[in-house]
């Protein structure tokens, strides 16, 4: 071992022998590792939430859905444009008819949207074939489906009829409630419900129309931009828009927030450095004695430097790893036990969410190691600075 870390690692002090030392080392090591598990933590929990509702945004809404002031005539013609312009980007392609609605059953009155879908193509644009029974999506003219929170708050159970009041044509019309889905994504399950696309037709009056299609792409997130390119091709008579734009201001949200918590956590990690800074200060006066030793055998300015530069990193070091240690635990009890619930009709999660990143535990790693370098540095260099016989005189 080399002769300075080999003193760099006696200078971590020794709880019988040299008590304050000992302290303040262990005060800095759990300085940094209580920064190092929070930021891991709170990173975790942020890229959990934007991972988890990015995923339930996609899967229950279509990448892009293009739409138009009035409903769409020959829709079926666009659709053959569509698939000519984008090509081998797209999974699927889903007509539908959307709007507001009113509820009634024997449970209460509740406003929400009504869905008409052609079932085949709605499995290859949305996730709801995971959502539901598959019998249940065989969806006959007089049949529909609730969110699962649309018909708790109805108290419609399975086979029960129901009189849906149109948003568009202000008709009433009684249906079967075929079953329920649970989406995950609380809005949804909340207010959606799925009827067969020719019953909404002649429900609502728009006999060979809808009122959207919607589009799955291959890559996800190159959904704003097929959707300007497309946009360009159909021309102004068209809307288009994507997933990401229409759920941006969410996102960057949850992004500002991400980059404010770690700037305010980071601070726990520049007390831990500060504190690192001062006792390799005091260390510095303590170990007059051995600094003027060293010199008068030989070893150099820059040897003193390196040993007092290595305990500090020595520190950090050890700091991290505990708080890699604590920050990880902690992220795995909260993914498999999901045992902090949250408010679901607020969150639209009804647990907290995590994913932890190989890329933020380097950033996290690397940045609490160049803070206590840096907190080293001016320590060392005064006790580089110390000369042999001034040194001694003090002892």
């Amino acid at each position: 071992m080399d002769y300075r870390l080999f003193i760099a690692t006696r200078y971590l002090g020794r709880k019988g022998k040299e008590p304050f030392i000992y302290f303040s080392t262990l005060v800095s090591i759990l300085g940094i590792a209580i920064g190092v598990a929070a930021l891991i933590l709170v990173l975790g929990v942020m890229g959990g939430f934007s991972f988890t509702l990015k995923e339930r945004i996609a899967g229950s809404s279509p990448s892009i859905i293009i739409s138009q002031s009035q409903p769409i005539a020959n829709y079926e013609t666009l659709i053959k444009k569509i698939k000519g312009h984008l090509g081998e980007n797209i999974i699927g392609i889903s007509p539908f008819i959307e709007t507001q609605a009113i509820f009634q059953s024997r449970g209460g009155i509740l406003g929400g949207i009504v869905k008409g879908i052609d079932p085949e193509r709605e499995f290859t644009v949305t996730n709801i074939k995971d959502w539901v029974k598959p019998n249940e999506l065989r969806l006959f003219e007089n049949e529909i489906i609730l969110g699962k929170e649309l018909a708790r708050a109805l108290g419609a159970e399975r086979g029960e009829k129901i009189r849906l009041i149109s948003g568009l044509s202000g008709k009433e019309s009684d249906f079967i409630v075929k079953g329920s889905f649970e989406s995950g994504f609380y809005i949804t399950d909340s207010s959606y419900s799925f009827i067969n696309l020719s019953r909404a037709q002649r429900e609502f009056g728009l006999s060979g129309m809808v009122t959207g299609i919607g589009v799955k792409i291959k890559e996800l997130f190159e959904s704003e931009k097929l959707a300007q390119s497309l946009s360009r091709s159909l021309g102004d008579d068209y809307t288009v828009k994507s997933w990401l734009k229409e759920n941006r201001v969410l996102f960057a949200a949850i992004a500002l927030e991400k980059r404010a918590m770690s700037i305010i956590l980071t601070l726990i990690i520049l007390v831990a450095a500060f504190n690192i800074a001062s006792s390799l200060m005091t260390m510095v006066y303590k170990k007059i004695k051995d600094i003027g030793i060293l010199k008068s055998l030989g070893v150099t300015e820059r040897g003193i430097r390196t040993i007092f530069i290595l305990k500090g990193v020595l520190t950090g070091v050890i700091g991290v790893a505990f708080g890699l240690t604590i920050g990880l635990f902690c992220s795995f009890l909260l993914k498999r036990y999901q045992f902090i619930k949250l408010p679901a009709f607020v969150y639209d999660l009804s647990y907290l969410p995590i994913k932890v990143q190989a890329s933020d535990l380097l950033i996290i790693s690397g940045a609490v190691l160049l803070i206590t370098f840096l907190a080293a540095l001016y320590p060392a260099w005064r006790a580089g600075k110390l000369e042999p016989a001034e040194a001694l005189r003090y002892e």
